[in-house]
């Protein structure tokens, strides 16, 4: 005998809301309204006298196969304003000396090194200030050797958001197809929220390797000062610091992307740890990291609700509760995946579709997993003055 009583209208009701809003509630249903943002304001360039010289800064070091293969489609850019291409070495990194020393010739490139006996701070952030400092621009795009620009476009796409109004550019680095899907699933979902607050007035960070600032505001604010000792984090530094609500543009035209290579296991979880160590230096970190726990909490209420009613109703002939939750499940499930696998589309990351809903369950049992090593490592390991 099929029973209808006040717990089965109640408990389907809640499954049915559920089903029907946790799927909204979600970084990939959010539209990401640039209308209205400075980069709205910014017109195509026409003529190369609009835009601004460029000067690009990355770092090498043990690295020294991406560089002989991304260095030659940095300096052989078609941006007739003039640019150059700064890259700061270690010295005594013979392999990259090496290579460096087959594009001597070429008029774009410039060459500085970090002294070996530098200490006491982070070697990156010391190498993107003496980068700065090189630069004969005002305009910087800052980069990295596994990163190679999407197109001949890229700083024409990127040059054409510089105004009065504009101090930094914010720009994307998709992972190169041969990434683990995962991995490509995470970055974006992370990104996203990071685009949406700086959408918003209130940039925290980003992911991407793919930043453009004026020189005068790095050195009028005296560069990384007060973070300098913590090892990584050069980029969500540079961003917490110095973006404001009305100087920043994003921009987000694949033309403008750069791509990097796959990260190995390595890479991939230091990438976490130490984002787990620097977040604690970030301004507006507990407010912007609340949206995604937000979703997070609603979408796993809402799967485990789904099962205990399945688990409930089945052994109590709850019969009409047993077809609301399945039903609830199977619309949850399609609804997540058609919603992700769209702004996945947009950003060109290909995914199947089977993959998405536990990507999207498993993210946050990924994260808490980097907690625990994060929690069981040496904290000294992320901070360059060892006591």
């Amino acid at each position: 005998m099929i029973q209808i009583d006040n717990i089965t209208i109640i408990a389907a009701s809640l499954l049915v809301i559920l089903a029907v809003v946790t799927p909204l509630v979600n970084v990939f249903f959010r539209k990401l309204d640039i209308a209205g943002t400075a980069a709205t304001d910014v017109v195509e360039a026409d003529t190369a006298t609009s835009l601004p010289p460029v000067s690009i800064v990355m770092m090498a070091h043990g690295n020294p196969e991406e560089l002989e293969r991304n260095l030659p489609l940095y300096l052989s850019l078609d941006y007739s304003p003039g640019f150059e291409v700064i890259v700061v070495a270690w010295k005594g990194d013979l392999d990259t000396e090496d290579v460096l020393k087959r594009y001597a010739d070429n008029p774009h490139l410039y060459t500085t090194f970090i002294p070996a006996s530098s200490r006491y701070m982070s070697r990156k952030k010391l190498a993107v200030t003496l980068g700065v400092k090189a630069a004969k621009n005002e305009w910087i795009i800052l980069t990295e050797p596994e990163c190679a620009p999407r197109s001949e476009k890229w700083l024409q796409i990127m040059a054409r958001n510089c105004s009065e109004t504009v101090d930094m550019v914010v720009g994307y680095t998709a992972y190169a197809e041969t990434t683990p899907g995962y991995r490509c699933f995470e970055r974006l979902n992370t990104e996203l929220y990071l685009m949406r607050e700086t959408l918003r007035g209130h940039a925290y960070r980003t992911e991407s390797n793919n930043l453009m600032f004026r020189k005068s505001m790095f050195l009028g604010g005296d560069g990384y000062r007060g973070n300098l000792k913590y090892l990584r984090g050069e980029y969500d530094f540079m961003v917490n610091k110095y973006a404001r609500k009305d100087n920043v543009v994003l921009e987000l035209d694949a033309d403008g992307w750069t791509i990097e290579q796959e990260p190995t296991d390595k890479e991939w979880r230091n990438k976490h740890l130490f984002h787990i160590e620097n977040r604690k230096h970030l301004l507006r970190s507990a407010s912007c990291r609340a949206l995604y726990n937000v979703d997070q909490t609603l979408m796993h209420v809402n799967y485990l609700l789904i099962l205990i009613a399945i688990s409930w109703s089945i052994p109590t002939g709850r019969w009409i509760l047993t077809g609301v939750a399945v039903a609830a499940l199977i619309y949850t499930i399609v609804a997540r995946t058609v919603i992700a696998g769209k702004k996945l589309r947009t950003f060109e990351i290909e995914i199947s579709p089977m993959l998405i809903v536990p990507y999207e369950i498993s993210m946050v049992w990924h994260r808490l997993g980097y907690m625990l090593k994060y929690m069981k490592a040496d904290k000294t390991d992320f901070i360059s003055h060892k006591i």
